[in-house]
């Protein structure tokens, strides 16, 4: 439950500036065992992922009054006159977003607002590399800051888990975003209610390598196809957690997306190379997206072999991404903030 301390504000002669990270998440296997319970902070997804160094950065300018003059790219709602960015883009359908400032503006008591809300992402959206739970992640806590609310971080999390799962973008995504790490979540749940626990095998020695092909709709599988992997995730967990090992986890993420049929012609033929020279590898889940995890000495010929398939497979209407990313362990976390006089 959200603390009510200082959730009434006044701050009529300042202006607000916050900005926020949240890292990018990788979905190695997964299970849905709460998503028709009525209350969202027990839904979630059980499974295990790695959160990688690239994701979502948010910053948000809070202007106590809004302006006379109209602009097609706010957003109108009872409270706030809104505008979402996404890496200096207007984006007028960014529904996880909206979710997030909307259950802000319930928390404060201030006239009217105007809210800047600008999204700088260096991972693509819609590979499986968590974009919206990153984005609602950091948005949360920086409005946070911004509006001087004084949340603590877990009930910042949490408005980002709900807005997650009200647009059928993420199950399980901001609870691992807001840890960190090569983690395993045992119970499903939003932050303080699922339960996390962090593989610590000497992380630092070893970088992500991601290649995305395609974007696949994560609201589509969640709609559609979610009754068709229940159960096995849970499995896998016990196996995980025994070995707490890299290999084991790719092993397993290999395993699942083979059973669930998600291993597309592209991306059995990369696998297949990186196999070749040793590599284990697997698909992020939900996305035609190859992703492997090697030590440090391994970087530069994995990328060498991606490299190849990026260009093969990238034509004028369809670019592929190559990323090289080092593993996140601190989790979503603010990064600066300042208020001064309007």
């Amino acid at each position: 439950m959200l603390s009510s301390s200082n959730l009434t504000v006044v701050m009529h002669d300042w202006y607000a500036r916050a900005r926020a990270f949240a890292p990018g998440h990788i979905t190695g296997f997964v299970e849905f065992p709460t998503l028709m319970l009525d209350d969202p902070l027990l839904k979630g997804s059980r499974g295990a992922g790695v959160c990688i160094s690239k994701g979502v950065t948010t910053e948000v300018h809070i202007h106590p009054y809004p302006c006379d003059d109209a602009d097609a790219n706010y957003v109108n709602t009872s409270a706030a006159e809104v505008s979402i960015s996404i890496n200096g883009k207007p984006c007028n359908d960014a529904d996880v977003s909206l979710y997030v400032v909307n259950e802000y503006l319930r928390l404060v008591d201030w006239h009217r607002l105007k809210i800047d809300v600008m999204h700088k992402t260096d991972i693509p959206i819609g590979y499986g590399l968590g974009s919206s739970g990153a984005a609602a992640l950091s948005l949360s806590y920086a409005l946070n800051r911004a509006l001087m609310l004084n949340l603590s971080d877990e009930e910042a999390a949490r408005i980002a888990h709900k807005a997650d799962l009200a647009c059928r973008c993420g199950a399980g995504t901001v609870i691992a975003e807001y840890h960190g790490g090569l983690e395993m979540r045992f119970k499903a749940g939003a932050p303080g209610i699922g339960v996390v626990e962090n593989i610590k095998y000497r992380l630092d020695d070893y970088s992500v390598l991601v290649l995305c092909i395609s974007p696949y709709s994560t609201k589509e599988f969640l709609t559609n196809r979610i009754g068709m992997i229940n159960g096995l995730g849970g499995k896998m967990l016990n196996v995980l957690k025994d070995s707490r090992s890299v290999d084991t986890f790719l092993d397993l993420s290999f395993r699942f997306a083979k059973s669930i049929g998600f291993i597309t012609e592209r991306v059995a033929r990369v696998i297949d190379a990186l196999h070749g020279i040793g590599c284990k590898a697997s698909v992020a889940l939900f996305g035609e997206t190859v992703f492997t995890i090697v030590r440090d000495d391994k970087v530069e010929d994995v990328k060498s072999l991606l490299a190849y398939y990026r260009d093969l497979y990238s034509s004028p209407t369809s670019q592929c991404h190559l990323l090289s990313c080092s593993i996140d362990t601190r989790g979503a976390r603010v990064l600066d903030y300042t208020r001064e006089p309007s």
